[in-house]
């Protein structure tokens, strides 16, 4: 063996070494980061699945320059379920491993909802998670016997709010909601103990949804807060910069911790105050799609319209530290947001009558005092 050729064998032996050890501090780095991991529950087995495939390449472009594991779990109708894992990439195709496939299934049933999620949460272990729950929802309203839902829509079948709580995992950094309505008081409550914080619209949400390629990073930003407010005000800025009935966008972040305090207020004040007439027909509408089925209410439009004034203060107050975010467009589908709280509740109406016996069945109505006017 000359001496040329042999020196040149040791420099690539050593290169090799070298690109070996640094792929491990590579790995180790990762590890010792304890980086959120992102989770996405997408239910598209329905007329929203073209724009999600758009959010899942909106996901690939906003992993460039991001270390972090970003997984999918989508159904999109036409295909069958998959579980992705998310990387890096320009294109207008998916790039993104598959990690997972199954057979045909109802991504609705909770059964499902719950294998699912299990298996994201084992990918991401030990470290910090945010939940993306990405679908149709119609808030509260649950699934008895007509076209209703909480959440999602696979073939006719839909999840309901209590479901939702019994599967989603607990010790969650965020739960997002890329789904509409989903910000009222009784979702929000329902869901509390799940996360720390949650974000989510109280009016409805474009099919464009949210721009995971400009929001990715700051979901994983480790400074909790900070990085789901940037967010929810990326998501705001990416809606209220566009013109025409595009131009419509409401977003809250709540931190959950002060919930229990705002059912606490709020039942103080119906129990020195009860209600004998409910003020309606002027409040503050957040729900603008006429082929809604979700009727939402501003929240503190309707505490200042039917409760005491001696009380409200009281009640403003924990919502200064419950809300730490919200944001509007001047209009929603050109119908004018003039109050907002980033809030909305359930006000009743006789012609309801039939779902309230659901209504208050919910945490948020015992606890709240709700159930003393929500009338069946």
């Amino acid at each position: 063996m000359n001496s040329l050729f042999f020196n040149s064998l040791m420099k690539c032996l050593l290169a090799l070494v070298f690109l070996l050890n640094s792929c491990k501090d590579k790995e180790s780095v990762v590890i010792e980061k304890n980086s959120r991991v992102i989770l996405v529950y997408m239910g598209a087995n329905n007329n929203l699945v073209t724009d999600a495939y758009n959010s899942i390449n909106a996901m690939e472009e906003g992993m460039i320059g991001v270390d972090a594991d970003v997984y999918v779990y989508a159904t999109l109708a036409g295909s069958s379920p998959k579980i992705y894992k998310i990387v890096a990439d320009q294109s207008a195709e998916i790039k993104s491993t598959v990690v997972k496939s199954y057979g045909d299934q109802d991504s609705a049933n909770p059964k499902v909802m719950n294998q699912i999620l299990q298996t994201l949460k084992g990918y991401a272990g030990d470290r910090p998670q945010g939940l993306i729950l990405w679908s149709h929802a119609t808030n509260w309203l649950p699934n008895v016997g007509v076209k209703l839902m909480s959440f999602n829509e696979d073939r006719g079948s839909r999840t309901e709010l209590r479901d939702l709580q019994s599967v989603i995992p607990s010790g969650l950094d965020f739960l997002m909601f890329d789904a509409c309505s989903m910000a009222s008081v009784e979702v929000l409550y329902q869901l509390r103990e799940k996360s720390t914080y949650t974000i989510a619209s109280p009016a409805e949400v474009l099919s464009t949804s949210m721009p995971y390629h400009l929001v990715l990073k700051h979901l994983v930003n480790p400074d909790l807060e900070q990085g789901i407010k940037a967010a929810a005000e990326t998501y705001f800025n990416f809606y209220n910069q566009l013109t025409g009935l595009h131009q419509s966008a409401t977003i809250s972040v709540v931190n959950n911790q002060y919930l229990t305090a705002l059912a606490t207020q709020v039942h103080a004040a119906l129990s020195r105050s009860p209600l004998t007439a409910i003020y309606r027909n002027n409040l503050q509408r957040l729900d603008f799609d006429e082929k809604s089925l979700s009727a939402g209410f501003d929240f503190l439009d309707f505490v200042n319209q039917n409760i005491p004034p001696s009380d409200i203060e009281a009640i403003e107050q924990v919502i200064s530290k419950l809300v730490v975010y919200k944001a509007h467009t001047p209009t929603f589908l050109g119908k004018p947001i003039l109050k907002f709280s980033g809030l909305s509740c359930y006000v009743p109406v006789d012609l309801n009558k039939w779902i309230h016996p659901y209504y208050n069945s919910l945490a948020w109505a015992k606890d709240s005092g709700f159930n003393s006017f929500v009338l069946e």
